[in-house]
Protein backbone atom coordinates (compact mmCIF):
# COMPACT_ATOMS: atom_id res chain seq x y z
CA UNK A 1 0.00 0.00 0.00
CA UNK A 2 1.48 3.26 -1.13
CA UNK A 3 1.00 5.47 1.64
CA UNK A 4 2.30 2.99 4.25
CA UNK A 5 5.29 1.76 2.21
CA UNK A 6 6.35 5.73 1.81
CA UNK A 7 5.36 6.65 5.39
CA UNK A 8 7.20 3.69 6.95
CA UNK A 9 10.53 4.63 4.36
CA UNK A 10 10.49 8.13 6.22
CA UNK A 11 10.44 6.42 9.43
CA UNK A 12 13.59 4.12 9.01
CA UNK A 13 15.51 7.76 7.77
CA UNK A 14 14.28 9.62 10.62
CA UNK A 15 14.34 7.01 13.27
CA UNK A 16 16.91 8.64 15.53
CA UNK A 17 15.26 12.05 15.51
CA UNK A 18 11.47 10.01 16.42
CA UNK A 19 13.29 8.26 19.31
CA UNK A 20 14.81 11.08 20.47
CA UNK A 21 10.95 12.86 19.75
CA UNK A 22 9.86 9.82 22.23
CA UNK A 23 11.92 9.94 24.87
CA UNK A 24 11.03 13.59 25.46
CA UNK A 25 7.10 13.05 25.71
CA UNK A 26 7.75 10.19 28.09
CA UNK A 27 10.76 11.98 30.11
CA UNK A 28 7.41 14.64 30.66
CA UNK A 29 4.21 12.76 31.28
CA UNK A 30 3.30 9.40 32.86
CA UNK A 31 1.15 7.25 30.31
CA UNK A 32 -1.09 4.57 31.30
CA UNK A 33 0.22 1.06 31.80
CA UNK A 34 -1.96 -0.41 29.37
CA UNK A 35 -4.22 0.95 26.14
CA UNK A 36 -5.65 0.24 22.79
CA UNK A 37 -5.87 1.99 19.74
CA UNK A 38 -8.45 1.69 16.64
CA UNK A 39 -6.57 2.55 13.45
CA UNK A 40 -8.63 3.44 10.41
CA UNK A 41 -6.11 3.22 7.19
CA UNK A 42 -7.50 4.68 3.85
CA UNK A 43 -5.58 4.78 1.00
CA UNK A 44 -4.58 8.20 1.35
CA UNK A 45 -4.21 8.40 5.26
CA UNK A 46 -3.82 6.51 8.72
CA UNK A 47 -5.31 7.85 11.66
CA UNK A 48 -6.82 6.57 15.54
CA UNK A 49 -10.42 7.10 15.95
CA UNK A 50 -10.85 5.81 19.58
CA UNK A 51 -8.06 4.89 22.16
CA UNK A 52 -9.48 3.28 25.47
CA UNK A 53 -7.15 3.22 28.43
CA UNK A 54 -9.00 -0.08 30.03
CA UNK A 55 -8.93 -2.09 27.35
CA UNK A 56 -11.22 -5.35 26.75
CA UNK A 57 -10.17 -7.46 24.32
CA UNK A 58 -6.70 -9.51 25.36
CA UNK A 59 -8.95 -12.66 24.52
CA UNK A 60 -8.66 -11.23 20.76
CA UNK A 61 -5.05 -11.51 20.66
CA UNK A 62 -2.73 -14.64 19.72
CA UNK A 63 -0.88 -16.30 22.01
CA UNK A 64 2.26 -15.23 20.56
CA UNK A 65 1.15 -11.37 21.70
CA UNK A 66 0.16 -12.73 24.87
CA UNK A 67 3.55 -14.35 25.32
CA UNK A 68 4.95 -10.60 24.47
CA UNK A 69 2.23 -8.59 26.41
CA UNK A 70 3.62 -10.17 29.90
CA UNK A 71 6.99 -9.31 29.14
CA UNK A 72 5.96 -5.74 28.83
CA UNK A 73 3.82 -5.76 31.72
CA UNK A 74 6.81 -7.51 34.09
CA UNK A 75 9.11 -4.85 32.99
CA UNK A 76 6.92 -2.05 33.25
CA UNK A 77 5.80 -2.85 36.64
CA UNK A 78 9.50 -3.88 37.61
CA UNK A 79 10.59 -0.85 36.89
CA UNK A 80 7.82 1.80 38.08
CA UNK A 81 7.23 -0.25 41.45
CA UNK A 82 9.73 -2.79 42.52
CA UNK A 83 8.55 -5.50 44.64
CA UNK A 84 5.22 -6.56 43.46
CA UNK A 85 3.27 -9.87 43.92
CA UNK A 86 0.09 -9.63 43.85
CA UNK A 87 -1.93 -7.68 41.87
CA UNK A 88 -6.00 -7.22 42.21
CA UNK A 89 -7.48 -7.01 38.84
CA UNK A 90 -11.28 -4.64 39.13
CA UNK A 91 -13.50 -5.52 36.26
CA UNK A 92 -16.45 -4.12 34.69
CA UNK A 93 -19.49 -5.97 36.59
CA UNK A 94 -21.19 -6.70 33.41
CA UNK A 95 -22.49 -10.66 34.41
CA UNK A 96 -24.38 -11.59 30.92
CA UNK A 97 -21.40 -10.55 29.08
CA UNK A 98 -19.34 -13.98 28.15
CA UNK A 99 -17.15 -12.14 26.04
CA UNK A 100 -15.83 -9.57 29.02
CA UNK A 101 -15.56 -12.12 30.88
CA UNK A 102 -13.30 -13.71 28.24
CA UNK A 103 -11.00 -10.77 28.49
CA UNK A 104 -10.58 -10.81 32.29
CA UNK A 105 -9.74 -14.58 32.12
CA UNK A 106 -7.19 -13.83 29.01
CA UNK A 107 -5.83 -11.17 31.08
CA UNK A 108 -5.29 -12.98 33.91
CA UNK A 109 -3.26 -15.93 32.41
CA UNK A 110 -1.01 -13.46 30.58
CA UNK A 111 0.01 -12.06 34.22
CA UNK A 112 0.06 -15.42 35.94
CA UNK A 113 2.23 -16.52 33.01
CA UNK A 114 4.07 -13.31 33.96
CA UNK A 115 5.00 -14.45 37.64
CA UNK A 116 1.78 -12.61 38.96
CA UNK A 117 -0.28 -13.52 41.97
CA UNK A 118 -3.87 -12.52 40.68
CA UNK A 119 -7.74 -12.12 42.10
CA UNK A 120 -10.64 -10.41 41.13
CA UNK A 121 -11.75 -7.34 42.72
CA UNK A 122 -15.41 -6.29 42.39
CA UNK A 123 -16.10 -2.67 42.88
CA UNK A 124 -20.08 -1.82 42.55
CA UNK A 125 -22.95 -0.48 44.56
CA UNK A 126 -24.00 -3.66 42.94
CA UNK A 127 -22.40 -6.60 43.45
CA UNK A 128 -23.03 -6.87 47.76
CA UNK A 129 -21.98 -10.77 47.84
CA UNK A 130 -19.11 -11.67 48.88
CA UNK A 131 -17.80 -13.59 46.39
CA UNK A 132 -19.33 -14.62 42.96
CA UNK A 133 -18.57 -16.84 39.89
CA UNK A 134 -19.10 -15.48 36.51
CA UNK A 135 -18.50 -17.43 32.84
CA UNK A 136 -16.67 -17.03 29.63
CA UNK A 137 -17.72 -17.31 26.48
CA UNK A 138 -15.51 -20.45 26.49
CA UNK A 139 -17.30 -22.17 29.37
CA UNK A 140 -14.41 -20.72 32.00
CA UNK A 141 -15.08 -19.75 35.35
CA UNK A 142 -13.81 -16.42 37.28
CA UNK A 143 -14.33 -16.41 41.06
CA UNK A 144 -14.51 -12.72 41.66
CA UNK A 145 -14.61 -10.93 45.69
CA UNK A 146 -16.57 -7.69 46.71
CA UNK A 147 -13.52 -5.17 47.06
CA UNK A 148 -13.57 -2.88 49.68
CA UNK A 149 -10.89 -0.40 51.53
CA UNK A 150 -9.63 -0.42 54.76
CA UNK A 151 -6.79 1.30 55.99
CA UNK A 152 -6.03 2.95 52.45
CA UNK A 153 -5.87 0.06 51.12
CA UNK A 154 -8.14 -2.06 48.93
CA UNK A 155 -8.57 -5.81 49.11
CA UNK A 156 -10.53 -8.32 49.43
CA UNK A 157 -11.26 -10.56 51.86
CA UNK A 158 -8.05 -12.79 52.58
CA UNK A 159 -5.62 -10.88 49.93
CA UNK A 160 -4.29 -7.73 50.16
CA UNK A 161 -2.55 -6.88 46.79
CA UNK A 162 0.48 -4.77 46.23
CA UNK A 163 -0.84 -3.08 42.84
CA UNK A 164 -4.38 -2.46 41.47
CA UNK A 165 -5.07 -3.00 38.02
CA UNK A 166 -8.12 -1.06 36.84
CA UNK A 167 -10.16 -3.05 33.89
CA UNK A 168 -13.38 -0.85 34.17
CA UNK A 169 -13.83 2.79 32.28
CA UNK A 170 -16.18 3.45 35.30
CA UNK A 171 -18.34 5.47 32.92
CA UNK A 172 -21.11 6.68 35.74
CA UNK A 173 -18.55 7.95 38.61
CA UNK A 174 -15.37 7.79 39.94
CA UNK A 175 -15.64 5.18 42.85
CA UNK A 176 -14.57 6.30 46.69
CA UNK A 177 -13.27 2.96 47.16
CA UNK A 178 -10.65 3.53 45.03
CA UNK A 179 -9.84 6.79 45.98
CA UNK A 180 -6.78 8.22 48.58
CA UNK A 181 -5.29 4.67 49.09
CA UNK A 182 -1.85 4.17 49.18
CA UNK A 183 -1.18 1.16 46.93
CA UNK A 184 -0.15 1.48 43.12
CA UNK A 185 -3.35 2.24 40.60
CA UNK A 186 -2.89 1.40 37.41
CA UNK A 187 -4.09 3.11 34.88
CA UNK A 188 -5.01 5.91 37.38
CA UNK A 189 -9.33 5.88 37.87
CA UNK A 190 -9.07 9.29 37.59
CA UNK A 191 -9.08 9.13 33.64
CA UNK A 192 -12.51 6.95 33.37
CA UNK A 193 -15.00 7.98 31.26
CA UNK A 194 -16.73 10.20 34.07
CA UNK A 195 -14.07 12.42 33.76
CA UNK A 196 -12.40 11.25 30.06
CA UNK A 197 -13.43 14.06 26.86
CA UNK A 198 -12.49 12.37 23.58
CA UNK A 199 -12.19 16.20 22.39
CA UNK A 200 -9.45 16.50 24.96
CA UNK A 201 -7.72 13.38 23.33
CA UNK A 202 -7.77 14.44 19.90
CA UNK A 203 -6.63 17.55 20.70
CA UNK A 204 -3.41 16.13 22.59
CA UNK A 205 -3.05 13.82 19.33
CA UNK A 206 -3.40 16.20 16.59
CA UNK A 207 -0.68 18.54 18.00
CA UNK A 208 1.52 15.27 18.69
CA UNK A 209 0.92 14.20 15.27
CA UNK A 210 1.76 17.74 13.71
CA UNK A 211 5.32 17.49 15.44
CA UNK A 212 5.48 14.03 13.86
CA UNK A 213 4.82 15.73 10.82
CA UNK A 214 7.07 18.15 10.84
CA UNK A 215 9.97 15.42 11.69
CA UNK A 216 9.02 13.01 8.55
CA UNK A 217 8.45 16.35 6.48
CA UNK A 218 4.95 15.28 5.40
CA UNK A 219 1.37 16.96 5.47
CA UNK A 220 0.16 16.69 9.11
CA UNK A 221 -3.73 15.57 7.59
CA UNK A 222 -2.12 12.39 6.50
CA UNK A 223 -1.88 11.52 10.44
CA UNK A 224 -4.13 13.54 11.68
CA UNK A 225 -7.70 13.58 12.56
CA UNK A 226 -10.32 16.38 12.41
CA UNK A 227 -12.47 16.43 15.74
CA UNK A 228 -15.36 19.03 16.59
CA UNK A 229 -16.95 19.97 19.86
CA UNK A 230 -20.50 20.17 20.03
CA UNK A 231 -21.82 21.11 23.57
CA UNK A 232 -25.44 20.33 25.03
CA UNK A 233 -26.98 18.43 22.17
CA UNK A 234 -30.41 16.18 22.07
CA UNK A 235 -31.18 14.40 18.97
CA UNK A 236 -34.93 14.22 20.13
CA UNK A 237 -35.15 18.07 19.67
CA UNK A 238 -35.57 19.54 15.95
CA UNK A 239 -33.89 22.42 16.21
CA UNK A 240 -30.87 21.03 18.15
CA UNK A 241 -30.32 18.35 15.47
CA UNK A 242 -30.32 21.56 13.23
CA UNK A 243 -27.79 22.98 14.97
CA UNK A 244 -25.26 19.48 14.50
CA UNK A 245 -26.19 19.93 10.80
CA UNK A 246 -24.86 23.23 11.01
CA UNK A 247 -21.54 22.30 12.78
CA UNK A 248 -21.44 18.81 10.45
CA UNK A 249 -21.80 21.05 7.18
CA UNK A 250 -18.54 23.31 8.52
CA UNK A 251 -16.09 20.14 8.54
CA UNK A 252 -17.92 18.18 5.42
CA UNK A 253 -16.99 21.09 3.86
CA UNK A 254 -13.71 22.19 5.24
CA UNK A 255 -12.62 18.28 4.04
CA UNK A 256 -14.01 18.51 0.68
CA UNK A 257 -11.61 21.20 0.55
CA UNK A 258 -8.30 18.97 1.92
CA UNK A 259 -9.93 16.41 -0.64
CA UNK A 260 -9.71 18.69 -3.62
CA UNK A 261 -6.06 19.52 -2.54
CA UNK A 262 -5.30 15.77 -2.50
CA UNK A 263 -6.80 15.33 -5.47
CA UNK A 264 -9.22 12.65 -4.23
CA UNK A 265 -12.78 12.04 -5.54
CA UNK A 266 -14.69 10.52 -3.19
CA UNK A 267 -17.36 12.06 -1.31
CA UNK A 268 -16.38 12.63 2.71
CA UNK A 269 -18.30 11.80 5.59
CA UNK A 270 -18.39 12.38 9.20
CA UNK A 271 -18.56 10.30 12.31
CA UNK A 272 -20.87 11.79 15.14
CA UNK A 273 -20.39 10.61 18.56
CA UNK A 274 -20.75 11.24 22.40
CA UNK A 275 -17.88 12.69 23.33
CA UNK A 276 -17.34 10.23 26.10
CA UNK A 277 -17.60 6.33 26.52
CA UNK A 278 -17.10 3.40 24.29
CA UNK A 279 -18.39 0.01 22.98
CA UNK A 280 -19.52 1.36 20.21
CA UNK A 281 -22.35 3.20 21.69
CA UNK A 282 -23.86 6.58 20.39
CA UNK A 283 -22.32 6.65 16.90
CA UNK A 284 -23.87 7.34 13.39
CA UNK A 285 -22.02 8.26 9.94
CA UNK A 286 -23.62 10.97 7.90
CA UNK A 287 -22.35 12.39 4.76
CA UNK A 288 -24.84 14.57 4.57
CA UNK A 289 -26.03 17.21 6.90
CA UNK A 290 -30.02 16.93 6.49
CA UNK A 291 -29.58 12.95 7.01
CA UNK A 292 -28.80 14.44 10.69
CA UNK A 293 -32.13 17.36 10.80
CA UNK A 294 -34.00 13.60 9.25
CA UNK A 295 -32.53 11.40 11.62
CA UNK A 296 -35.50 8.57 12.28
CA UNK A 297 -36.44 7.40 15.36
CA UNK A 298 -33.84 4.51 15.54
CA UNK A 299 -30.72 6.90 14.60
CA UNK A 300 -32.59 9.52 17.55
CA UNK A 301 -32.77 6.43 20.07
CA UNK A 302 -29.18 5.59 19.19
CA UNK A 303 -27.56 9.01 20.17
CA UNK A 304 -29.65 9.35 23.19
CA UNK A 305 -27.98 6.91 25.46
CA UNK A 306 -24.06 5.63 26.20
CA UNK A 307 -23.10 3.15 28.01
CA UNK A 308 -25.10 3.09 31.35
CA UNK A 309 -27.75 4.35 30.23
CA UNK A 310 -26.58 7.81 30.72
CA UNK A 311 -27.99 10.49 28.66
CA UNK A 312 -25.54 11.24 25.69
CA UNK A 313 -25.70 15.32 25.84
CA UNK A 314 -22.13 16.83 24.86
CA UNK A 315 -20.84 15.28 21.08
CA UNK A 316 -17.97 15.25 18.83
CA UNK A 317 -18.32 15.42 14.68
CA UNK A 318 -15.22 13.87 13.39
CA UNK A 319 -13.91 13.29 10.25
CA UNK A 320 -14.15 9.25 9.13
CA UNK A 321 -11.56 7.95 7.70
CA UNK A 322 -12.64 4.48 5.19
CA UNK A 323 -10.98 1.48 5.80
CA UNK A 324 -9.19 0.41 2.74
CA UNK A 325 -8.08 -2.76 4.02
CA UNK A 326 -9.96 -6.48 3.45
CA UNK A 327 -8.78 -9.79 4.46
CA UNK A 328 -10.79 -11.55 2.09
CA UNK A 329 -13.64 -10.54 -0.75
CA UNK A 330 -15.99 -8.38 0.75
CA UNK A 331 -15.07 -8.69 4.38
CA UNK A 332 -12.94 -5.02 5.73
CA UNK A 333 -11.22 -4.70 8.21
CA UNK A 334 -9.34 -2.38 10.76
CA UNK A 335 -5.94 -3.25 13.54
CA UNK A 336 -6.37 -2.85 16.56
CA UNK A 337 -3.32 -2.42 18.56
CA UNK A 338 -2.87 -2.96 21.90
CA UNK A 339 -0.25 -1.01 23.51
CA UNK A 340 1.71 -1.74 27.40
CA UNK A 341 2.81 1.97 28.27
CA UNK A 342 4.28 3.07 24.69
CA UNK A 343 5.42 -0.64 23.44
CA UNK A 344 3.03 -2.69 20.82
CA UNK A 345 1.91 -5.65 22.80
CA UNK A 346 -0.24 -6.91 19.88
CA UNK A 347 -2.92 -6.53 17.01
CA UNK A 348 -5.93 -8.21 16.04
CA UNK A 349 -8.13 -6.98 12.96
CA UNK A 350 -12.17 -6.28 13.99
CA UNK A 351 -14.06 -6.94 11.26
CA UNK A 352 -17.82 -6.42 10.23
CA UNK A 353 -19.54 -8.45 7.94
CA UNK A 354 -22.38 -6.35 7.88
CA UNK A 355 -20.43 -3.03 7.14
CA UNK A 356 -18.98 -0.98 4.40
CA UNK A 357 -15.85 0.57 4.71
CA UNK A 358 -17.57 4.13 5.46
CA UNK A 359 -19.24 2.83 8.48
CA UNK A 360 -18.26 1.95 12.39
CA UNK A 361 -17.09 -1.70 12.63
CA UNK A 362 -17.44 -1.20 16.32
CA UNK A 363 -20.81 -2.44 16.57
CA UNK A 364 -23.53 -5.57 16.33
CA UNK A 365 -22.02 -8.39 14.30
CA UNK A 366 -18.40 -7.34 14.70
CA UNK A 367 -15.68 -10.47 14.63
CA UNK A 368 -12.05 -10.41 15.46
CA UNK A 369 -8.95 -12.21 13.66
CA UNK A 370 -5.14 -12.96 13.89
CA UNK A 371 -3.29 -10.45 13.10
CA UNK A 372 -0.26 -12.47 10.96
CA UNK A 373 2.85 -12.82 12.25
CA UNK A 374 5.61 -13.50 9.63
CA UNK A 375 9.25 -13.44 10.41
CA UNK A 376 8.72 -12.00 14.19
CA UNK A 377 6.45 -9.44 15.26
CA UNK A 378 8.68 -6.79 14.51
CA UNK A 379 8.24 -7.58 10.79
CA UNK A 380 4.46 -7.94 10.73
CA UNK A 381 3.52 -5.01 12.32
CA UNK A 382 4.13 -1.98 10.30
CA UNK A 383 6.23 0.47 11.24
CA UNK A 384 3.61 3.40 10.94
CA UNK A 385 0.83 1.17 13.21
CA UNK A 386 3.45 1.37 16.28
CA UNK A 387 4.29 5.01 15.51
CA UNK A 388 0.30 6.26 15.72
CA UNK A 389 -0.61 4.06 18.68
CA UNK A 390 2.39 5.28 20.29
CA UNK A 391 1.26 8.83 19.65
CA UNK A 392 -2.11 7.92 21.24
CA UNK A 393 -0.69 6.82 24.25
CA UNK A 394 1.74 9.43 24.72
CA UNK A 395 -1.69 11.69 24.38
CA UNK A 396 -3.29 10.08 26.44
CA UNK A 397 -0.53 10.57 29.07
CA UNK A 398 -1.07 14.34 28.58
CA UNK A 399 -4.72 13.73 29.39
CA UNK A 400 -4.20 12.30 32.33
CA UNK A 401 -1.73 15.16 33.25
CA UNK A 402 -4.79 17.56 32.45
CA UNK A 403 -7.20 15.41 34.18
CA UNK A 404 -4.94 15.05 38.04
CA UNK A 405 -4.47 19.32 37.38
CA UNK A 406 -8.10 20.02 37.23
CA UNK A 407 -8.74 18.07 40.45
CA UNK A 408 -9.05 14.66 39.17
CA UNK A 409 -11.96 13.24 39.83
CA UNK A 410 -15.38 14.68 39.38
CA UNK A 411 -18.72 13.47 40.96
Amino acid sequence: MEIINELNSRLQDNESKLNQWSEEHLSRIVIPLYSSVDLRLAEYKIAPVDTNVFPAGFNNLSQLYRDRAGILFRDALTRKYNGIKKILIIPELHTKNKFYWENIYALSGILRNAGYEIEIGIVSDEFQVGESYFETVSGNKIKAYKAFQKDHRVMISGYDPDAILINNDFSEKCPKTLRDIVQPVVPPVEIGWHTRRKDIHFQFYNKLASEIADILDIDPWIISIDTRFVSDTDFDDYDERVKVAGHARELLSDLQNQYKRHNLSTKPFVFIKSNSGTYGMAVISVSDPEDIINLNSDGRKRMRVKKGGIQVRDIVIQEAVPTCLKLRENLIAEPVVYMVESEVAGVFYRTNSGKNEFENLNSRGMSFEDFPVEGGMEKSVKPVFSLISKVASIAAGYEIEKIIEEGGCRE
